[in-house]
């Protein structure tokens, strides 16, 4: 869906612990999801079955040129890549390291995607969730060996940018984008080499299926790597935070990363692990508040909503200390697919 999005992405949110016997169980926790949602805006979130509701609420958080232009100079940072960061080696003080980081992390998955399967020859690979296309933009340029990659995302603005940078950067012959979401998606059975997504999966309506579909489009032997936040292992939070999660960044199904790894087992995945990155999305959130802050220290050049700016240079801070209280997760799911049905 979205951008590689998370991302995206998801700074109003507050987490919930669904892993530890003492917290509540992740299906009453669903439940209590949805009905909060529904309280703070029905109009747009809806209550559990509506997945109309609930996609339309996905494009209203990213598809609007104030958020596109926030997320750019937020997390971009001198680059398309707006994606949570790995730091490992980042200077934290050096010009662009967001960005950096951000691209960091895509270099990162993907070598656990060459790590998993055979990447030569005709390779062919489909980002669910390819938000402005800037991942594979940059796979795409930086790997020779990568015939044909599929940019599948919702958000008809996002999707007419990564149309428009593809062919600008001369690649609309290697770089496929489609108007769709990955819990349907519109692609042929075994047809790509690897399934990759990049900070989207948290707004699947249902991981299972959004999994499921994964499956029957990537070829045996085929390679699957996600990342993403997740429900983590810390305190619970309280009904109101409760709502301003759900209402604010759209999601349906919070599962913890065992919850996560038991749901791609359970469709067909193989051999699938979590890597546990959760000391780096702190970092990304302590630099993401230094860029807010500078933004609106230098006057708001770029003109985004000062609201919004404000809101996410308060919710920073809350997201900083959720995460030394444990309440979430972030990382990757890795995994293959069975080299005969």
């Amino acid at each position: 869906m979205i951008l590689k999005t998370i991302i995206l992405l998801l700074l109003h949110t507050t987490f919930i612990n669904a892993t530890t016997s003492s917290s509540i169980p992740s299906s009453q926790l669903r439940r209590k999801m949805t009905t909060a949602a529904a309280q703070v805006d029905p109009s747009i979130y809806g209550k559990s079955g509506d997945i109309s509701k609930h996609l339309e609420g996905v494009k209203k958080q990213y598809d609007t040129q104030n958020k596109i232009e926030f997320y750019k100079q937020v997390m971009g940072d001198g680059t398309a890549n707006i994606h949570f960061g790995k730091w490992d080696n980042v200077d934290l003080d050096q010009e662009g390291a967001y960005g950096k980081a951000s691209e960091q992390m895509t270099d990162y998955m993907f070598q656990l995607v060459s790590g998993l399967c055979d990447c030569e020859g005709d390779f062919k690979y489909v980002d669910l969730g390819s938000g402005t296309g800037a991942a594979a933009l940059r796979l795409v340029k930086m790997h020779p060996h990568i015939k044909h990659a599929t940019c599948l995302n919702l958000c008809d603005k996002q999707n007419a940018l990564a149309t428009k940078e593809a062919a600008e950067a001369g690649l609309a012959s290697r770089i496929e984008v489609v108007t769709g979401t990955y819990e349907d998606a519109p692609l042929e059975d075994d047809k790509y080499d690897a399934c990759f997504s990049q900070d989207a999966f948290v707004h699947a309506f249902e991981k299972k299926q959004a999994f499921k579909e994964a499956f029957r489009i990537t070829k045996p032997g085929g390679a699957f790597v996600w990342c993403d936040l997740m429900c983590g292992s810390g305190e619970g939070v309280s009904d109101e935070e409760l709502q301003t999660f759900a209402a604010t960044n759209m999601v349906n199904d919070w599962l913890s990363p065992e919850e996560n790894v038991a749901a791609c087992q359970a469709v067909g995945w193989e051999d699938v692990k979590f890597v546990d990155l959760t000391a780096d999305i702190r970092i990304s959130f302590q630099l993401m508040l230094k860029k807010v802050e500078k933004i609106l220290a230098d006057g708001n050049p770029a003109g985004i909503d000062e609201k919004l700016l404000a809101s996410y240079k308060t919710n920073l801070g809350n997201r900083i200390t959720q995460v030394d209280r444990g309440v979430f997760k972030w990382g990757v799911v890795h995994a293959k697919k069975p080299a005969t049905k």
